[in-house]
């Protein structure tokens, strides 16, 4: 009997076109999702390039120079004996009454134009009684280079002319060399007026018009501030002269010490939860805890070691069980900042390691056991090696992570303005994150520009870091 049923075979049926309908919808949604996460990662991007462009943009422009002071204020005035006989009679028709100038020649029985120079030093004498003010300042080019020394040793701070007397004693240094002192240390050249990289590049024709127009006979010039001289420099209170070199020497500290201390705790523990620790609930724990830590904000590592490094063992910090001279009152030094970093990556490093040998395939250890080897001998000679790329990259990031960390050494006490490099692991600090929040929360634009240099350089090591970790991974792995 033939069936009247009007669907036919192959139709779809209710249950086909729901399926349909839910694939559809899935593939809308898969593509939704490319599509917000391409626009997040050109989001990122964009904000990225806009970051790096306003770093950019203040690392140079043009920029104007001026005194802090007057240069007639120190230097030694002449007598009106030094002067010429042109200044001696432009000093006194400059500040005499005009009655008197009109009486100088009954009284004198000569002009102005037809005394000598002894007679032109009476006059001044006699007719301008307020003469201290009105004495010209002797030229740079009078004085000697002893004279130099005393007015660059009376215009400054004694630790300043200390530190530079260490650095070379003022005594044996040139002529040229005493005259850059005395303008940059008792002059204090500065930058009165600065304009941006990006504005100095494009409309540079117009910046030098305004600076000739409103700065006439100021020096001017287009200025870089990230310089070697920037680099190998100390500290110093104003932006034209300082440098990063303690900063430097100060990091380079902290990350040593974080490294002695961190690496072989963290690999240490890692390699034990990892392969050793007993699935019980006190290893569990731990396990949670190091995961939590991770997490924990850098501040309150900061904390930590205030209470511990800083204030518990400030005499083991501060050298004074050491026998160290002199030993800072209390422990807010390189080795407790080192420590505390060193705090700070070992959760990120434990979880590394164990992420590192959780990799390494279960057959190389069945291998090595069933040949004899024991379980200490399987870990060490087999599934270490092959865990050291894993490890080492996270090491590396984990460091490079400390480098740019700034809110726990500022808690341990870290100094914002330092102008002597540490001299041990005893000593008081700063680092380059410090310096770079310390500049950026001055006023004055120029210290924003040395900001601007010193992040390029920390961007630099830490880029450095991670390039160090992808080449050392690579490397390692071909050769296993």
């Amino acid at each position: 009997m033939v069936s009247n049923t009007p669907a036919q075979a192959g139709a779809p049926t209710s249950a086909h076109l729901q399926a349909d309908r839910a694939i559809r919808n899935r593939l809308r949604t898969a593509a939704s999702g490319r599509i917000v996460l391409f626009l997040s990662l050109v989001l990122a991007l964009l904000v990225l390039i806009a970051l790096i462009l306003n770093v950019v943009d203040q690392l140079g422009g043009y920029v104007v120079y001026g005194y802090r002071i007057d240069p007639k204020t120190v230097l030694p005035a002449r007598t009106p004996e030094e002067m010429s006989e042109q200044e001696l009679r432009e000093l006194i028709l400059n500040h005499t009454p005009q009655y008197r100038l009109e009486a100088i020649p009954d009284d004198y029985g000569l002009t102005l134009d037809e005394m000598d120079k002894d007679q032109l030093v009476e006059v001044v004498y006699a007719e301008i009684p307020d003469l201290d003010p009105l004495l010209a300042a002797r030229p740079l080019s009078d004085l000697s280079n002893q004279e130099l020394v005393v007015i660059i040793e009376q215009n400054i701070t004694t630790a300043r002319f200390a530190q530079l007397s260490e650095e070379k004693p003022l005594d044996q240094r040139t002529r040229q060399e005493l005259l850059d002192l005395f303008e940059t240390e008792v002059l204090e050249e500065r930058v009165v007026n600065s304009w941006r990289l990006f504005d100095s590049l494009l409309n540079g024709a117009a910046i030098v018009e305004k600076i000739n127009r409103e700065y006439p006979g100021k020096q001017y010039e287009l200025r870089w501030w990230l310089t070697s001289q920037f680099v190998t420099s100390p500290q110093t209170t104003r932006a034209e002269t300082t440098g990063l070199r303690t900063a430097i020497l100060g990091s380079v500290l902290i990350v040593i010490i974080t490294i002695l201390f961190s690496m072989p705790i963290g690999i240490a523990a890692g390699v034990y939860l990892e392969e050793f620790a007993a699935p019980n609930r006190i290893n569990q724990f731990l396990q949670a805890n190091i995961y939590n830590l991770s997490g924990v904000p850098t501040i309150i590592y900061g904390l930590m070691g205030l209470a511990i490094f800083v204030r518990a063992l400030g005499d083991l910090t501060n050298g004074s069980m050491f026998g160290v001279p002199n030993p800072p009152p209390n422990g807010r030094t390189i080795i407790s900042a080192g420590l505390t970093m060193g705090l700070l990556v070992m959760p990120l490093i434990i979880i590394n390691t164990q992420e590192a040998i959780r990799a390494v395939p279960q057959s190389i250890r069945d291998g090595a056991l069933a040949v004899g080897a024991t379980y200490w001998q399987t870990v060490w000679y087999h599934v270490l090696p092959m865990a050291v790329p894993g490890i080492l990259t996270g090491v590396i990031l984990a460091i490079s992570r400390a480098v740019g960390e700034t809110a726990p050494l500022v808690v341990v006490g870290a100094a914002t303005y330092i102008s002597v490099d540490p001299s041990g692991l005893f000593s008081g600090f700063t680092a380059i994150p410090i310096q770079i929040w310390s500049w950026t929360a001055l006023p004055e634009q120029t210290f924003r520009n040395v900001a601007a240099a010193a992040i390029i350089i920390l961007l630099s090591v830490v880029i450095l870091f991670n390039l160090t970790a992808i080449i050392l991974r690579n490397r390692l792995r071909k050769s296993l």
